[in-house]
Protein backbone atom coordinates (compact mmCIF):
# COMPACT_ATOMS: atom_id res chain seq x y z
CA UNK A 1 0.00 0.00 0.00
CA UNK A 2 1.39 3.22 -0.94
CA UNK A 3 2.36 6.10 1.57
CA UNK A 4 -0.87 8.53 1.33
CA UNK A 5 1.18 11.97 0.20
CA UNK A 6 -0.44 15.39 -0.78
CA UNK A 7 1.37 17.35 -2.88
CA UNK A 8 0.89 21.49 -3.38
CA UNK A 9 2.69 23.69 -5.46
CA UNK A 10 6.08 24.51 -4.48
CA UNK A 11 6.14 28.13 -5.29
CA UNK A 12 6.63 29.59 -1.81
CA UNK A 13 4.20 32.54 -0.72
CA UNK A 14 4.80 36.61 -0.61
CA UNK A 15 4.76 36.21 3.46
CA UNK A 16 7.35 33.08 3.33
CA UNK A 17 9.74 34.62 1.26
CA UNK A 18 9.13 38.06 3.58
CA UNK A 19 9.30 35.63 6.81
CA UNK A 20 12.80 34.01 5.09
CA UNK A 21 14.23 37.23 4.89
CA UNK A 22 13.77 38.60 8.55
CA UNK A 23 15.33 35.48 9.86
CA UNK A 24 17.71 35.77 7.76
CA UNK A 25 18.42 39.42 9.30
CA UNK A 26 18.43 37.92 12.97
CA UNK A 27 20.70 35.20 12.31
CA UNK A 28 23.73 37.60 11.34
CA UNK A 29 24.94 39.35 14.18
CA UNK A 30 26.85 42.02 12.16
CA UNK A 31 23.71 43.31 10.03
CA UNK A 32 21.55 43.40 13.62
CA UNK A 33 24.29 45.08 15.51
CA UNK A 34 24.24 47.69 12.26
CA UNK A 35 20.51 47.71 12.14
CA UNK A 36 19.76 48.44 15.74
CA UNK A 37 23.12 50.83 16.39
CA UNK A 38 21.63 53.35 12.95
CA UNK A 39 18.32 52.97 15.05
CA UNK A 40 19.76 53.81 18.75
CA UNK A 41 21.86 56.61 17.16
CA UNK A 42 18.83 58.34 15.25
CA UNK A 43 16.47 58.65 18.22
CA UNK A 44 19.84 59.75 20.25
CA UNK A 45 19.69 62.92 17.73
CA UNK A 46 16.71 63.88 19.20
CA UNK A 47 17.78 63.49 22.82
CA UNK A 48 20.27 66.44 24.69
CA UNK A 49 23.06 64.37 25.47
CA UNK A 50 26.80 64.90 25.13
CA UNK A 51 28.62 63.49 21.98
CA UNK A 52 30.55 61.22 24.12
CA UNK A 53 27.47 59.79 26.04
CA UNK A 54 25.39 58.66 22.84
CA UNK A 55 28.01 56.85 21.78
CA UNK A 56 28.55 55.12 24.67
CA UNK A 57 24.88 53.80 24.19
CA UNK A 58 25.55 53.00 20.97
CA UNK A 59 28.14 50.54 21.83
CA UNK A 60 26.12 49.41 24.61
CA UNK A 61 23.18 48.15 22.50
CA UNK A 62 25.26 46.90 20.10
CA UNK A 63 27.39 44.60 22.89
CA UNK A 64 23.75 43.67 23.77
CA UNK A 65 22.70 42.45 20.46
CA UNK A 66 25.89 40.48 20.43
CA UNK A 67 25.15 38.62 23.21
CA UNK A 68 21.87 37.09 22.48
CA UNK A 69 24.38 35.05 20.29
CA UNK A 70 26.08 33.79 22.98
CA UNK A 71 25.78 30.13 24.38
CA UNK A 72 24.91 31.71 27.54
CA UNK A 73 21.65 32.68 25.74
CA UNK A 74 20.87 29.99 23.65
CA UNK A 75 20.42 28.39 27.58
CA UNK A 76 18.58 31.09 28.93
CA UNK A 77 15.92 31.27 25.82
CA UNK A 78 15.94 27.63 25.05
CA UNK A 79 14.38 27.32 28.55
CA UNK A 80 12.24 29.82 28.70
CA UNK A 81 10.78 28.43 25.78
CA UNK A 82 10.49 25.28 27.47
CA UNK A 83 8.31 26.80 30.12
CA UNK A 84 5.90 27.79 27.41
CA UNK A 85 4.78 24.02 27.08
CA UNK A 86 1.05 23.54 27.52
CA UNK A 87 -0.02 21.34 30.64
CA UNK A 88 0.00 17.87 30.44
CA UNK A 89 -3.31 16.28 28.25
CA UNK A 90 -5.46 14.51 31.32
CA UNK A 91 -8.21 11.55 30.82
CA UNK A 92 -7.21 9.84 28.00
CA UNK A 93 -7.01 6.03 29.69
CA UNK A 94 -10.49 5.72 27.14
CA UNK A 95 -9.42 7.73 24.04
CA UNK A 96 -7.70 5.97 20.87
CA UNK A 97 -4.53 4.54 19.80
CA UNK A 98 -2.36 7.94 19.33
CA UNK A 99 -0.68 9.27 16.11
CA UNK A 100 2.04 10.59 15.85
CA UNK A 101 2.82 13.83 13.79
CA UNK A 102 6.27 15.16 12.96
CA UNK A 103 6.57 19.03 11.14
CA UNK A 104 9.40 19.50 8.63
CA UNK A 105 12.25 21.31 9.98
CA UNK A 106 14.73 20.33 8.07
CA UNK A 107 17.11 17.05 7.28
CA UNK A 108 19.16 16.91 10.25
CA UNK A 109 15.86 16.85 12.47
CA UNK A 110 13.79 15.03 10.14
CA UNK A 111 15.96 11.70 10.35
CA UNK A 112 15.88 12.49 14.18
CA UNK A 113 11.94 12.45 14.36
CA UNK A 114 11.25 10.30 11.69
CA UNK A 115 13.62 7.39 13.39
CA UNK A 116 11.58 8.42 16.68
CA UNK A 117 8.20 8.02 15.10
CA UNK A 118 8.99 4.60 13.87
CA UNK A 119 10.23 2.96 16.83
CA UNK A 120 6.71 4.23 18.36
CA UNK A 121 4.75 2.54 15.58
CA UNK A 122 6.58 -0.58 15.39
CA UNK A 123 6.42 -0.97 19.45
CA UNK A 124 2.54 -0.57 18.74
CA UNK A 125 2.03 2.76 21.07
CA UNK A 126 1.07 5.01 17.93
CA UNK A 127 -1.86 3.89 14.67
CA UNK A 128 -0.30 6.13 12.15
CA UNK A 129 1.93 8.40 11.42
CA UNK A 130 1.36 12.09 9.72
CA UNK A 131 4.29 14.39 8.40
CA UNK A 132 2.81 17.90 8.26
CA UNK A 133 4.35 20.48 5.85
CA UNK A 134 7.92 18.35 4.40
CA UNK A 135 8.94 16.73 1.43
CA UNK A 136 7.89 12.98 0.69
CA UNK A 137 11.50 12.32 1.31
CA UNK A 138 10.70 12.25 5.11
CA UNK A 139 8.17 9.87 4.49
CA UNK A 140 10.16 7.53 3.24
CA UNK A 141 12.96 8.24 5.77
CA UNK A 142 10.00 6.73 8.27
CA UNK A 143 9.13 3.75 5.97
CA UNK A 144 12.90 2.74 5.45
CA UNK A 145 13.41 2.73 9.28
CA UNK A 146 10.31 0.44 9.75
CA UNK A 147 7.12 1.65 9.30
CA UNK A 148 4.30 0.26 7.21
CA UNK A 149 3.69 2.55 4.04
CA UNK A 150 0.35 1.91 4.54
CA UNK A 151 0.52 3.68 7.88
CA UNK A 152 2.28 6.84 6.68
CA UNK A 153 0.49 9.85 5.19
CA UNK A 154 1.62 13.64 4.90
CA UNK A 155 1.29 16.86 3.37
CA UNK A 156 3.84 19.21 1.56
CA UNK A 157 1.24 21.83 2.07
CA UNK A 158 1.42 23.53 5.19
CA UNK A 159 4.63 26.70 5.25
CA UNK A 160 4.10 27.68 8.89
CA UNK A 161 3.67 25.87 12.16
CA UNK A 162 0.09 27.11 12.08
CA UNK A 163 -1.08 25.87 9.03
CA UNK A 164 0.57 22.23 9.97
CA UNK A 165 -1.72 22.43 13.10
CA UNK A 166 -5.02 23.43 10.30
CA UNK A 167 -4.33 20.26 7.96
CA UNK A 168 -2.88 17.82 10.36
CA UNK A 169 -6.37 18.58 12.21
CA UNK A 170 -8.48 18.19 8.83
CA UNK A 171 -6.45 14.96 8.37
CA UNK A 172 -6.89 13.51 12.02
CA UNK A 173 -10.95 13.87 11.98
CA UNK A 174 -11.12 12.19 8.33
CA UNK A 175 -8.78 9.32 9.29
CA UNK A 176 -8.66 9.44 13.32
CA UNK A 177 -10.97 11.41 14.72
CA UNK A 178 -10.81 11.15 18.78
CA UNK A 179 -6.88 10.41 18.82
CA UNK A 180 -4.59 12.29 20.51
CA UNK A 181 -1.27 12.92 18.98
CA UNK A 182 2.13 12.28 19.95
CA UNK A 183 3.74 15.50 18.55
CA UNK A 184 7.26 15.06 17.49
CA UNK A 185 9.56 17.82 16.58
CA UNK A 186 12.49 19.54 18.16
CA UNK A 187 12.52 20.89 21.94
CA UNK A 188 12.93 24.54 20.70
CA UNK A 189 9.73 24.59 18.16
CA UNK A 190 7.52 22.08 20.82
CA UNK A 191 5.97 24.52 22.70
CA UNK A 192 4.77 27.18 20.00
CA UNK A 193 3.63 23.90 17.83
CA UNK A 194 1.83 22.03 20.98
CA UNK A 195 -0.06 25.33 21.64
CA UNK A 196 -0.98 25.70 17.96
CA UNK A 197 -2.28 22.07 17.66
CA UNK A 198 -4.52 22.64 20.86
CA UNK A 199 -6.08 25.57 18.98
CA UNK A 200 -7.07 23.13 16.59
CA UNK A 201 -8.53 20.57 19.03
CA UNK A 202 -6.34 18.41 18.74
CA UNK A 203 -5.45 16.22 22.42
CA UNK A 204 -1.56 17.09 22.24
CA UNK A 205 1.19 14.83 23.79
CA UNK A 206 4.57 16.58 23.35
CA UNK A 207 7.93 14.59 22.64
CA UNK A 208 10.71 16.30 22.24
CA UNK A 209 13.46 14.64 19.70
CA UNK A 210 16.91 16.49 17.84
CA UNK A 211 19.92 15.13 16.89
CA UNK A 212 23.43 16.54 17.83
CA UNK A 213 23.66 20.12 16.86
CA UNK A 214 26.32 22.95 16.94
CA UNK A 215 25.92 25.74 19.35
CA UNK A 216 25.70 28.08 16.21
CA UNK A 217 22.25 25.90 15.15
CA UNK A 218 21.00 25.62 19.14
CA UNK A 219 21.40 29.65 18.51
CA UNK A 220 19.61 29.85 15.91
CA UNK A 221 16.71 27.81 16.72
CA UNK A 222 16.52 29.34 19.64
CA UNK A 223 16.25 32.47 18.41
CA UNK A 224 13.90 31.62 15.33
CA UNK A 225 11.38 30.17 18.41
CA UNK A 226 11.77 32.98 20.36
CA UNK A 227 10.52 35.09 17.82
CA UNK A 228 8.03 32.73 16.62
CA UNK A 229 6.24 32.41 20.05
CA UNK A 230 6.30 36.03 20.53
CA UNK A 231 4.68 36.83 17.08
CA UNK A 232 2.45 34.07 18.17
CA UNK A 233 1.25 35.65 21.83
CA UNK A 234 0.44 38.86 19.55
CA UNK A 235 -1.75 37.20 16.84
CA UNK A 236 -3.81 35.49 20.05
CA UNK A 237 -2.50 32.02 18.91
CA UNK A 238 -0.87 31.07 22.24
Amino acid sequence: MPIDWTNCPSDPMAWFDLRGALLQVLYTPWLMSLLLGALVASLLVLLPLRWWSRGLIVISAVFLVNSVYSPLATELLSGWLASQLPEPVEGLEDAPLPVSVLIGRGPKIAKATSMEAARLLKQHMVQAIYISGDLRSTAKLVVDAGAPAGRVAGDSCARTTWENAILTSVWMQSHHPGAPVILITDPWQLPRASQAFARQGLNVLPLAVSPRLSNHERNRLALRETAGTLLYRLQGRM
